[in-house]
């Protein structure tokens, strides 16, 4: 089970998050702007943070960047409706280590466990095998 903070201001899109991360059973929690985020994440360090861009008050861009500025590690996916290469890549040059479109689909739970994979192969030291869980025999 991992933690994940699903920051997004629409509250029925978070409904439907938190049914699909609740069933791969991971505890979910949630803030409805980037500046609630940002205080929730570095209070609580989840595993994985799903990042809307565009909110009120703090959009996802200046909460990923002050998110690393502050020295959170873990792995941000930005869950996002925009489909333009200009925001997806500017999203990877602040800080998210993946993308995740909205509106979420039948592969939501495949590409959150990949998200989650890619920050375990980031942060396994070097040289190190990774565990067969990623492999089917």
């Amino acid at each position: 089970m991992a933690a994940v903070l699903h920051i997004d201001d629409d509250q029925l899109l978070h409904e439907v998050v938190k049914e699909n991360l609740t069933e791969m059973g991971h505890e979910v929690h949630h803030a409805e702007n980037g500046k609630i985020g940002v205080e929730l994440a570095l209070k609580l360090t989840p595993d994985l943070i799903l990042m809307d861009m565009e909110m009120p008050v703090m959009t996802g861009f200046e909460a990923t960047k002050a998110l690393r500025d502050d020295g959170y590690d873990g792995v941000i996916a930005a869950l996002t409706g925009t489909s333009k290469i200009k925001d997806l890549a500017n999203a990877v040059l602040i800080g998210c280590d993946d993308y995740i479109p909205k509106p979420i689909g039948e592969d939501f739970k495949e590409r959150v466990k990949a998200a989650m994979e890619r920050g375990r192969m980031r942060d396994a030291p070097e040289g190190e095998a990774l565990d067969d869980q990623l492999f089917d025999d």
